[in-house]
């Protein structure tokens, strides 16, 4: 199977057909849908819309992974979590960072939370940097694709993704039930276990839960750096090659999460709490921070006959080493007159990491102290109308200590209010809302701030055309305020540009970034059209978007060099993208207990600067199917995906060379007393392809792993 769709207009014209043939083939099969591992017709509310609405009856293109699809789905890293589902790639920097790119776009303007509330780490400032959450852990995964603005801040400009677990109990568990799973995958020999026990006495609910990981090396096939991008005249270049092939060094990981929650439950409503500690350590491969040489030689000089007492001793490679400590309160209470309820959710965050050189000793510490709140008010209304008013507020302080503090120390602080109302009119549903935000950041050690405020807006209409089916129209104008890392890379307290001469490097870009202190507000409109058949043996989707933003901020090549690296300074351009996503799913075959299903699916991206050239790591078109058999007790799947090369390049970026991906999932029930015990085995990338993601900063040294097969065992009690 080989496609080569070069224009959008062809990738278009292939998946729309499959919305109206997958109606005509589920016809007079007499299907039920009441198999265990089937889907099920139940509309399940959407918890990140706030508005207490499913997925039929709201204009936000969402995906929402939970129950067994999200335990198959679950990896180490987010990203990889939820690279199957359409208009999401995974932004890899080896086996220990994978983060979300929602079309086209990533970093921070797409907003990771957990239950609602910021994810507050460092994982937006440089690509090198995981989120400091556990998919494992999670009981469901929604993703909200384009703006999302109104209920959660500026950074959600490209998307949001909410990370939805029950470490906060909501309601009184009827018994004492719990998960215990085992996993390995032989790619790199990783090792998963997860535990989650949960029970009630009186009016108490609790929760544990954990997870530890551990992983060696990930194999490949072939070489971890890409041969096209090395002199390969050069000796010891072509030595580097080879002394990769095989394997990605310095990509092994290890990873621990401890969770302990409690509410007190109420006729109507709760209040609960929740502690979490997280440690992760990765490496990161073929990321020396360009100071290896230099520092080994400063330690050997300073250290000459001493022992090395370092806590981190001798490493393969540089080595991240993060550590966070979360504190949430969560409470839902039921009022009275103009108000029907009140929602709240508040975290505070202890976070930092550390970057280890191979001599052991810390290079740079990564400091990030936050707290952050959402409250809403559910205005008291009927069946046909429905509105909220909430608050939502941050103070963070960051700190970037050593060799590769770029960024300076920096308070960050937001205050925003924000509406949102959803009215049922005959067939139509209409949404309309805004949101306002005030954002101030200021160095600690300076006078160098930027103070801004964002509007932001949004209105749709749903026409529910039958019982099963919708067609979606909306528009969404928002806002985004400069991160810290676009305003003050290298900036000094003055908000001026530091000496050519004492520039810092940003190793994980390899480049010396200069920060824009007077950027203006970034500006997005965004266009949607979507087809959503959401009920009957045959599902289906169709969303069509058109997104033009003003002054984009990006980090673009200058082409000046010091000391062989390259300067780059962000600037802002007016950008446009644009795109499709399309997914069918329909019977096959029904015999008995047995089920046949297909899932046909695709998603295409285009972004280009208005004047000229195109927007960086953009990722490629792709397309694919699943064939899915279930029986009452077990199901298989076979999952093929073809993925276009990347020739739409950005000035200095190389392109990418496309492939072809085919995995492979089974599982088995098996009823034990009172409990139910699950074996499952993957079998992943089985054609054992090369695979270098084109979003990825790192995708000519560390491609994605070779064929792996994973297995594991849940009981569930």
């Amino acid at each position: 199977m080989k496609l080569n769709f070069k224009k959008p207009g062809t990738a278009v014209c292939a998946l729309l057909p499959l919305l109206v043939s997958t109606e005509l083939a589920a016809q007079d099969l007499g299907l039920d849908p009441e198999l265990e591992h089937s889907d099920g017709a139940i509309e399940e509310l959407i918890v990140t819309s706030t508005l207490h609405r499913s997925r039929a009856d709201t204009a936000l293109p969402v995906n929402i992974l939970s129950g067994e699809e999200l335990r198959e789905k679950v990896a180490a890293t987010l990203g990889e979590t939820l690279q199957d589902q359409v208009g999401v790639t995974v932004a890899s920097f080896g086996a220990g960072v994978g983060s979300p790119v929602i079309r086209g776009q990533g970093g921070n303007r797409v907003q990771v939370l957990q239950g609602g509330i910021g994810n507050i780490d460092a994982s937006a400032i440089s690509a090198d940097h995981a989120n400091s959450l556990e998919p494992a852990l999670a009981e469901r995964i929604e993703v909200i694709r384009g703006p999302a603005t109104l209920l959660y801040g500026n950074g959600a400009i490209g998307g949001v993704v909410n990370v939805i677990d029950n470490r906060i109990p909501r309601s009184m568990p009827p018994a004492i039930t719990g998960i215990v799973e085992t996993r390995n995958n032989s790619v790199s020999d990783q090792q998963v276990s997860v535990g989650r026990l949960e029970g009630g006495a009186g009016n108490i609910a609790w929760h544990l839960d954990g997870v530890y990981r551990e992983s060696n090396d990930v194999e490949i096939p072939g070489f971890a750096i890409n041969s096209r991008s090395i002199d390969v005249t050069d000796g010891e270049e072509l030595e580097e090659l080879f002394e990769g092939r095989g394997r990605i060094a310095n990509s092994n990981t290890r990873a621990s999460v401890q969770t302990a929650g409690a509410s007190w439950i109420f006729d109507e409503g709760y209040i609960g709490f929740s502690l979490n500690r997280l440690e992760n350590e990765y490496g990161i491969p073929g990321h020396d921070h360009g100071h290896e040489g230099e520092h080994e030689e400063e330690h050997d000089e300073e250290h000459e006959g001493e022992e090395d007492h370092d806590e981190y001793g001798e490493q393969d490679g540089v080595r991240i080493v993060m550590e966070q400590d979360r504190a949430d309160i969560e409470m839902e209470l039921p009022l009275g007159g103009w108000f029907e309820e009140l929602h709240g959710r508040m975290s505070t965050v202890d976070y930092q990491h550390a970057e280890v050189e191979p001599s052991g000793e810390i290079g740079t510490l990564f400091e990030q102290d936050g707290t952050e709140g959402r409250f809403v008010l559910h205005l008291g209304g009927t069946d046909r109308r429905e509105g909220v008013l909430g608050v939502h507020f941050s103070h963070r302080d960051f700190s970037a200590i050593g060799e590769e503090a770029f960024i300076p120390s920096t308070d960050i602080d937001s205050l925003a209010l924000f509406t949102l109302h959803s009215i049922d009119s005959g067939d139509f549903t209409y949404e309309f809302g805004l949101r306002g935000e005030r954002q101030s950041l200021s160095q600690n050690r300076g006078a160098c701030e930027s103070e801004n405020t964002s509007f932001s807006g949004s209105s749709s209409a749903i026409w529910h055309f039958s019982e099963q089916s919708n067609l979606l129209f909306s528009i969404a104008h928002s806002q985004r305020s400069a991160s810290v890392e676009e305003l003050f890379s290298n900036i000094d307290t003055a908000c001026g540009e530091l000496p050519s001469d004492m520039l810092i490097e940003h190793a994980a870009t390899q480049r010396l970034e200069v920060g824009m202190p007077d950027a203006e507000v970034e500006k997005s409109t965004n266009f949607e059209f979507g087809y959503l058949k959401h009920m009957g043996e045959v599902t289906a989707e169709l969303n069509l978007y058109y997104n033009d933003i003003s002054d984009y901020i990006f980090l673009a090549d200058t082409g000046v060099f010091r000391d062989e690296v390259e300067i780059s300074r962000y600037q802002q351009r007016d950008a446009l993208f644009y795109g499709m996503e399309a997914q069918a799913n329909f019977p096959l075959r029904r015999s008995g207990d047995h089920l046949t299903e297909l899932t046909l699916f695709g998603d295409y991206v285009r972004a280009e600067f208005d004047s000229q050239g195109n927007v960086p790591r953009i990722p490629p078109l792709s397309v694919g199917f699943e064939l899915r058999h279930s029986h009452v007790n077990w199901q298989t799947k076979l999952r093929w995906t073809e993925i276009q090369h990347q020739s739409d390049t950005a000035f200095n970026e190389s392109r990418t060379d496309g492939y072809r991906l085919l995995n492979y999932y089974a599982d088995y029930h098996l009823p034990f007393d009172s409990s139910e015990v699950l074996f499952f085995v993957k079998a992943n990338n089985l054609l054992d392809e090369e695979i270098r993601h084109h979003v990825s900063l790192l995708k000519d040294l560390a491609p994605a792993p070779g064929r792996s097969l994973e297995v594991g065992l849940r009981l569930e009690f």
